[in-house]
Parts: C-alpha cells; structure tokens; sequence
C-alpha cells in the first residue's frame, strides 16, 4: 500500500474526533470499478457513485447529523460505511430545543457544521420552519411510481416509522405477567411501579397519549382510559431516555410508551431488559422520523449520498433488520417479527398543526401534572 493511502486511512479512523471542529477526513478515491448497491437502479447506482465519488475526491467524506437520539442508529450507519467505505456518519446528540438553537446560530454565522438534522417529523418540522436552515432533498433511489414523502415546501423528508412499547424488567416480572394491553397497565399490581417520560413535555409519549384521545381512539380508550391510567401513580423519569435504564436497574419493573431506539440503547449493553410490541389491543403507536438537509452543508455529496442509500431497496432493509423501523417504500420489511407496516393495527399518525393537539394537550397537562 503506498504511503499516501495509508496516511488517508489514517486520518479517516480519526476524523469523528474532530467533527464538531469542522475538520474532515481525507476519505479514499474509489478504484475505478463503481460500488453496486443492490436492487438499485441503474440510474440511482449511477447518482449514487457520483455522490461517493466527489465526496471522496474533495476530502468532505463525514456526515455530521445532529439529532436527539441519532447514536441510537450506529448500527444502521455502520451498514452505510460498509457499503460505502471512507464515508463516516458522525451523530451529534442533544435535545431538540438545544440544536435548535445551534442551527439557528449556524444559518446565521454561515459556519455550517452539522450536515443533516433528523428525528422526530415534529421536531424537524420545526427546524424547518427556520429561515436559512434546510434545503429539498435530491433522491433519486426511490421508485419512480412512489410519491417521496416530502412537507414544509420539500424541506422535510420522512423516512421510516418508528415504534413505542412497554419494556419490562425480565427479572422482575414474569412472561405471564407482562403487560400487553394498554388495559392490563391497569392492575393493582402495578399501580406505582409503572415509570414512562414526562408527558407535559414535548417528546413521543406526549403524542402517543394524543393518539389515545383523539376521535378514532376516543371510544375505546380516551379521556377516561388516561384518567386511570394516571390514578395508577406512574413514576416521572428524568427524560424519555432514561426509562429503559430505570426499569433495567430495576428501580421500576415496567416502563410505559418508550421508543423502541431507546430501548435497543440499553438492550446492546445487556440489560435485563424486553419490550412489547406490538400490542394486542392493537394500541400501537409509531412515530414517522424525518430529516432535513442542511442548507450549504460542509459534506454535502456524503450527506445526499445517505439519504439516496436509505431509499434504496437495501436501505429501506437495513431499517428494518437493524435499526428495526419501518421503511416507507411500498414493499419494504418490518422489524424481525413485526408484521408488515400495511398489516398493523395501529394509532392514527401524529398531527403536527398546534392547534389540533392543543386540547388534547391541556387533557394531557390536567391529569398527569
């Protein structure tokens, strides 16, 4: 190997380090022959090399993406690099309101670190409603008779579903006891050893607990199903990340509404640890993430290039094999013993107007106070 190679290898390895500092690594040169990424088409495999081709060539070969969970997503990134080698997806964590404010500086600056935002379609839906932040995704991996998911004028883009559970201590509670309704919550035994994320926030759960009130829900759970469920004295974790950690510790048995990322977080460090889903009374609720590309981004061929690869056949798969979510292309897999996306029962989807939510809201902010 001649030296000039292994040098950039050297700088690829420990390129993550310096992400925030905008430094980037000097990613490979491909050899000529292109990378075929399968059930692409010909024309989506051919964007795809040009993408990897110039990131590589220009050096621009990290992809900051900010988030409030993205480190969650390791393995499906890892999957990215090995079909792409050189390119490195760098997850930048912090909660909503904080990279918020970060984007905001860096729109207005013209500093631009991050490369994409992701999360919630809430959330992003936000940020892009902030003048300067976020430009249309150009995809060109998806199939031509499928609508890609776009909103906020192009700036937002879906790209999977995400799901919530009820995790258990499998220590502390037997197979036989789990709860698997959200009428079996309801059991004197639980009744204040259930811990869930504060839903006076804004987060999942908050919207979660919406999907229970809203009309579609209401006759079968509502107003009164939540009024219970708020009588049964539910702990109130630090935040919604920390629940699997509290009922691993085994500080609670069971934890209410967590999002499966969260889960699969503690899960990998081997927590005593199992989640529900789905759920029997076909109370599922799953949540659409979406992503932004940054407006003027510093890696923005290696940032287009993920997104393309996440529409592409073996993209929407690794969503569901590894990042187990729920790809929106038509035909896609669910996660490992899920059934397909068409074939779940399931909460109507979050309505992100204000104004739609506020009453449920103020229900949500009454009880559970």
């Amino acid at each position: 190997m001649r030296p000039d190679i292994r040098l950039a290898t050297a700088v690829i390895a420990l390129a993550s380090a310096f992400a925030l500092a905008g430094c980037a690594g000097t990613g490979p040169t491909t050899s000529g022959a292109p990378i075929e990424v399968p059930g692409a088409s010909r024309e989506g495999n051919a964007f795809m090399n040009d993408l990897y081709r110039r990131a590589t060539d220009s050096g621009a070969t990290q992809v900051v993406v900010y988030g409030a969970s993205q480190s969650t997503s390791a393995g499906m990134f890892a999957k990215f690099s090995e079909r792409f080698p050189g390119i490195t997806i760098v997850p930048q964590d912090a909660a909503d309101s904080q990279t918020l404010t970060k984007l905001q500086i860096e729109a207005e600056s013209g500093n631009r670190l991050a490369d994409l935002y992701a999360g919630g379609i809430s959330s992003v839906t936000r940020v892009a409603e902030v003048p300067n932040v976020c430009a249309k995704a150009d995809v060109r991996t998806a199939p031509a008779d499928f609508e890609l998911p776009y909103s906020s004028g192009g700036r937002v883009l879906a790209y999977n579903m995400r799901f919530f559970g009820f995790v258990y201590n499998t220590k502390l509670v037997a197979e036989n006891e789990v709860p698997r309704t959200w009428a079996d919550l309801l059991d004197p035994r639980w009744k204040g050893k259930l811990v869930m994320g504060d839903p006076t926030v804004t987060g999942g759960l908050r919207y979660l607990l919406t999907g229970l009130l809203v009309p579609e829900s209401a006759d079968k759970w509502g107003e009164e199903y939540l009024k219970k469920l708020a009588a049964q004295e539910p702990n109130i974790s630090q935040n919604e990340p920390t629940v699997p950690a509290d009922v691993a510790s085994g500080r609670f048995p069971v934890g209410v509404g967590v999002y499966s990322g969260y889960y699969e977080a503690q899960k990998a460090k081997g927590a005593p640890i199992g989640i529900v889903f789905p759920l029997k009374d076909g109370g599922n609720f799953l949540s659409r993430s979406g992503l932004c590309v940054i407006k003027d981004a510093p890696h923005a061929d290696a940032a287009l290039l993920y997104v393309n690869w996440l529409f592409s056949p073996e993209g929407q798969r690794v969503l569901a094999e590894v990042d187990n979510g729920y790809g929106l292309v038509p035909g896609s897999p669910g996660p490992s013993g899920a059934p397909p996306l068409d074939e779940l029962e399931k909460l109507p989807p979050t309505n992100t107007d204000p104004e739609y939510n506020a009453p449920y809201f103020a229900i949500i902010d009454r009880l559970f106070q």
